[in-house]
């Protein structure tokens, strides 16, 4: 299969996150608890990225990753998209049947599900082109999310939680004013339609190590005075480069202040993987691994000092389901079964 057209931002996340999860090798067995163990980790919610092979799954599989999910104190997941259009292997998106699933999965184990609304891959290009390409892909993405949010059900699921719109901000891209508010009139579009149906909107940011002049506290400061979208903040650690991640943190603190200073609710995303330097500069080659344990503790120690309502992991699918080394030591630490 041939990898997705990806972002060239090397502290993209999500450029780092199109894996293909076909490739991963996670563990059949349902992880629980192991006899007379008490996890040592607590978190909100955590993400789970579909691509193809989740096509696949079975009731069985989504009973599996929820009740992991569960175990570990998560009351959200976080469906990343339900589908990819634009992609360099064609569009595809979750069926109905494989939702439905999903949601009685979650109705079982007390979690709520935030869906995604479907992936526009020509976004990357969109976001670095010329004015005129970005503002005709926000006005033929916003009437396609308002065509399929118009026949979408889930808003009336028992275990439904709200919306996530699959595209990640960033400061190096929205510098510029103009482009500010184009983007906070189109989030206002989405939110707008996808309220309409129910459910308030969630959007994820990061902060991008490429040079510019723009920053996340006055890009949030327009699209919050246009859209009511609740921000979830990513840590950025999981990027390959020592010290890295750190820093990543340290440029996040400015929007943390901001938020605190405006009584803005935002929830905090704690990455589980490292990512291993030697791929492609353009992502196309993403390898990654699951992240040591001390450091996966240390991120959630910040998280949970950030000021956020809500700690989410990215992602227990796969990063401690796989079979591997680096997840079984994982599992160790947070005391669940090999």
């Amino acid at each position: 299969m041939p990898p997705p057209v990806l972002p060239a931002d090397p502290s993209s996340p999500l450029r780092r996150r199109l894996l293909r999860a076909a490739v991963l090798a996670p563990l059949a067995a349902t992880l629980a608890p192991l006899p007379g163990c008490s996890l040592p980790v607590q978190v909100d919610g955590t993400f789970l990225q579909p691509w193809r092979s989740h096509l696949q799954w079975g009731l069985a599989d989504w009973q599996r990753s929820l009740k992991l999910a569960r175990t570990l104190g998560c009351r959200q997941l976080v469906l990343q998209w339900t589908g990819i259009a634009g992609g360099s292997d064609g569009d595809w998106s979750l069926p109905d049947g494989s939702l439905q699933q999903l949601f009685t999965a979650a109705s079982e184990n007390d979690i709520r599900i935030r869906v995604g609304l479907p992936f526009q891959q020509l976004w990357w290009q969109a976001i670095g082109a010329d004015d005129a390409t970005l503002q005709a892909f926000l006005a033929e993405s916003l009437a396609h999310a308002r065509s399929w949010l118009a026949q979408a059900p889930w808003a009336q699921q028992p275990a439904f939680g709200g919306w996530y719109l699959p595209y990640e901000l960033e400061q190096y891209h929205w510098a510029d004013p103009a482009r500010q508010q184009w983007l906070a009139q189109w989030l206002h579009g989405l939110v707008q339609a996808a309220s309409a149906r129910g459910g308030d909107c969630a959007m994820s940011c990061y902060f991008s190590r490429l040079q510019t002049d723009g920053n996340l506290v006055t890009l949030w400061q327009a699209v919050l005075a246009q859209a009511a979208v609740r921000p979830m903040v990513q840590d950025g650690v999981g990027v390959a480069g020592a010290g890295a991640g750190a820093g990543n943190v340290q440029q996040l603190q400015p929007l943390l202040d901001h938020f605190h200073a405006h009584g803005i609710g935002f929830d905090a995303i704690v990455e589980l993987f490292r990512e291993l330097p030697g791929g492609p500069a353009d992502g196309s080659g993403f390898k990654g691994e699951t992240a040591d344990a001390a450091r996966i503790q240390r991120q959630l120690a910040w998280a949970r000092d950030s000021g956020a309502q809500h700690v989410l992991v990215y992602a227990l699918e796969p990063w401690l389901t796989q079979d591997t080394p680096q997840a079984a030591a994982l599992r160790r630490r947070w005391g669940l079964p090999q």
